[in-house]
């Protein structure tokens, strides 16, 4: 049966009064996510230097993620570099992809960063807390058929080959979105039959939630580039669109769920979604 998503409600376990001698079932407390394994910062579109970029930096720290997962534009330009527009901001673990300014700023500077080549781009990365990221290079699929039937059985083999818990496909490009650029029809995979929970992405600058077919598509290029305006007119499966908060999502996984929260620059949560394995 596929993990179901829905919204966090909150569970108020109230204690029954005693009768005679005889024992009482002792209640079962929720997850509680003080004691969760892991926590995963998501951020995209944000290697600009711009006040926003920072704020959203000081705010992820203040989670102390155990990496950051990033869809992509990790530069903006080429006079600063990566050390200084992505390292001096986030000292944490990277596990990045490009996007189409790490091509347009120079696409051999990302590798020689990141430690990646034209054939590693494109990855798995398996966290300790039981989620499993494939990690796609969608720019060159662009503008290639072949390349883009290459990701795709490499995404089938990689996901049947995992025993993950939970499922996340990252990449630059959104197949679904609302925002500036819209939705990128060449990666519309059918992620639901193989078993994807969530597929994760940025390029536009807006945060936004769509669930089509049983999985969550989450844009979050909300990293510190200049935002994007939501279209009025929203795609099918559009839960909401924020056009108006820098932020990043927090990954909080246990073996319970995952729940994601999407915070603002002062920590604020904006969404809230959970995935039940």
């Amino acid at each position: 049966m596929r993990k179901t998503v829905r919204k966090l409600s909150a569970v108020v376990v109230l204690a029954l009064a005693l009768t005679g001698c005889a024992p009482q079932p002792v209640a079962q407390p929720e997850p509680k996510y003080a004691n969760i394994s892991q926590v995963i910062a998501v951020i995209s579109d944000f290697g600009t230097a711009r006040k926003a970029q920072r704020a959203v930096s000081k705010m992820v720290a203040t989670f102390e993620p155990s990496f950051v997962v990033t869809a992509g534009d990790n530069i903006y330009t080429k006079k600063k570099g990566y050390q200084k527009l992505v390292g001096d901001y986030y000292p944490q673990r990277i596990v990045p992809v490009p996007g189409n300014h790490d091509y347009l700023e120079g696409i051999d500077k990302y590798d020689a960063y990141f430690g990646t080549t034209p054939t590693t781009r494109t990855y798995v990365h398996q966290a300790e807390s039981g989620v499993d990221f494939f990690l796609i290079d969608t720019d060159p699929g662009l503008n290639s058929y072949t390349i883009r039937s290459e990701q795709m059985e490499w995404l089938k083999a990689a996901t049947y080959a995992s025993s993950a818990q939970y499922k996340i496909v990252v990449m630059h490009h959104p197949p679904f979105s609302s925002g500036k650029h819209g939705s990128t029809r060449k990666y519309q995979w059918d992620f639901a039959s193989l078993g994807i929970d969530m597929v994760i992405s940025g390029h536009d600058h807006t945060y936004e939630r769509i669930v089509r077919d049983g999985v969550t598509y989450v844009v979050v290029g909300t990293g510190g580039a200049k935002l994007y305006d939501c279209r009025k007119k929203r795609v099918e499966g559009s839960v909401l669109c924020n056009d108006r908060h820098y932020g990043a999502m927090m990954l909080n996984v246990n073996s319970h769920q995952l729940r994601a929260v999407f915070h603002g620059t002062k920590g604020q949560p904006l969404d809230l979604f959970t995935i039940n394995p």
